[in-house]
């Protein structure tokens, strides 16, 4: 077996600061409102001076501009879980391991990804496009794995020889032991966690702690380690707060542009997609603003999400600043792409109507796109209808008459002078309708203006009477 550990060294910074850079100096804030303490910096503000434990007033004295916000232990917790769903698409062993690893056994998927090089590359750029710094460590067991990913190792071990020499080259404050255990084993002068494998476990359980021999058994292998294992949840349900009130759309987008992230993640490990889904606004002092976002087909990439969800929250006047933003998608229907033949040629330039139906759908309003689809009638102002866009994606066009057709009908027939015009070609008749009471008996002709305009003009069949203008050609 072969276990992999995703260590995220700045969850809390990363759930709180995704896609912000405006600030340098970023920390997240935990206590009580009387003394909030810093939990966690970022790179900018330690080398500023800024450390875990200081007190808010002692980090401002080493960064003025220092941006702080509190800590959300729930949003980390389901951050967490998104990730174990989005990993779930790369083994079917994945554990949880709070607050801030996942562990996976990868040894499995080797073959089906290409190899370890291939599927720590795809781990890696997935975590990397989902905003997350991260350490990655594989070993023969999960414990191992674990203990070198949070001592900042990317090590990739896959015996267990080696894997025993890299823990035993690992300082005992970073081995991942309780500190206390490991204040008591500095006190006999013990430092690197080699010196314990090395010892009596009878001695080690009597002296320090009952519990140590068994976890380093399982750290070397020597004993068996279960791990619960996650299974993704049936529905996606993520729910983001705000310290003050946000009423601009463009900081909304990012944090929309995150949770639409984070459910292509989720609907990735399921190999599903998601048709409808909800954004919920809270507010303040009122009830929280619902919005229903749906989808023409099952959607599982993050940029139609978000382009659905933008339009909808730009169209949607908000009562009040929003505090918190919730992606609710309880009905996921499975995902089907698209056939094609096995010989077809894959396009080249071709234009994704569906997609852009979506992106104008999100855009302009449900009403607001729609599709022409031909109609067998020889009648041109009843020769189309009004569908569906999708109706008109597959339609099946009846056939069309020899003579030109022009694109630009009028919607109704306007008489035109009759000097100047030259007729080109024979006139066409169009004699039909009978059946349905409007019934008509035209005479067609393609003329061209002197502007150089060509029109498609009609008149009373067998008639000398006035030319009426129906039609433009392009």
């Amino acid at each position: 077996m072969l276990w992999a550990c995703l260590h995220l060294p700045e969850l809390p910074l990363d759930v709180l600061f995704d896609g912000d850079t405006a600030a340098p100096c970023r920390a997240v804030l935990d206590g009580t409102a009387n003394r909030p303490l810093i939990a966690q910096a970022n790179a900018a503000a330690q080398a500023a001076g800024v450390r875990t434990g200081h007190s808010l007033a002692a980090a401002r004295v080493h960064a003025p501009d220092l941006v702080v916000r509190w800590r959300q232990p729930r949003a980390e917790s389901q951050r967490l879980e998104t990730l174990a769903a989005w990993a779930y698409g790369y083994s079917s062993q994945v554990t949880l391991r709070a607050p801030d690893a996942l562990l996976l056994e990868v040894g499995a998927s080797l073959r089906l990804f290409g190899g370890w090089t291939r599927l720590q590359a795809l781990l890696r750029d997935g975590l990397g496009a989902l905003g997350h710094r991260h350490v990655l460590a594989a070993a023969p067991t999960p414990a191992a794995a674990e203990a070198l990913a949070c001592a900042g190792e990317h090590l990739a071990l896959f015996d267990a020889l080696h894997a025993r020499n890299a823990l035993a080259a690992l300082p005992l404050p970073r081995s991942g032991l309780p500190e206390r255990l490991v204040q008591a084993l500095h006190a006999v002068g013990w430092r690197r966690l080699g010196e314990l494998l090395r010892a009596p476990r009878a001695e080690l359980a009597r002296r320090f702690d009952p519990a140590l021999p068994a976890w380093l058994d399982r750290l070397t292998g020597a004993s068996p380690d279960p791990r619960p294992l996650f299974r993704p949840p049936d529905r996606f349900d993520r729910l983001i707060e705000f310290d003050v009130g946000i009423d601009s759309l463009e900081s909304l987008g990012f944090v929309l542009q995150r949770l639409c992230r984070e459910l292509a993640a989720y609907l990735q490990a399921r190999d599903g997609g998601v048709q409808q889904f909800l954004l919920c606004c809270g507010h303040d002092d009122l009830a929280a603003t619902p919005l229903e976002i749906g989808l023409r087909h099952p959607q599982r990439e993050a940029q139609p999400l978000f382009e659905a969800a933008r339009g909808k929250l730009e169209r949607s006047p908000l009562p009040a600043p929003v505090r918190s933003l919730g992606l609710h998608a309880e009905h996921l229907p499975p995902f089907v792409p698209e056939r094609r033949d096995l010989f077809d040629p894959l396009p080249r330039g071709d234009l994704d109507w569906p997609a852009l139906h979506e992106r104008l759908r999100a855009k302009l309003g449900e009403s607001a796109v729609r599709g022409l689809q031909l109609h067998a009638d020889h009648r041109p102002e009843k020769a189309y209808r009004v569908a569906e866009p999708t109706a008109a994606y597959h339609c099946v066009s009846p056939p069309l008459p020899n003579a030109p057709r022009p694109l630009w009908l009028l919607p109704r027939p306007q008489p035109i002078a009759q000097s100047a015009l030259d007729i080109l070609g024979p006139p066409e008749r169009i004699e039909t309708g009978w059946w349905d009471g409007e019934d008509v008996r035209r005479d067609y002709v393609i003329a061209e203006l002197p502007g150089g305009q060509r029109a498609w003009l009609y008149r009373d069949a067998g008639s000398n009477g006035p030319w009426l203008l129906h039609g433009w050609f392009a």
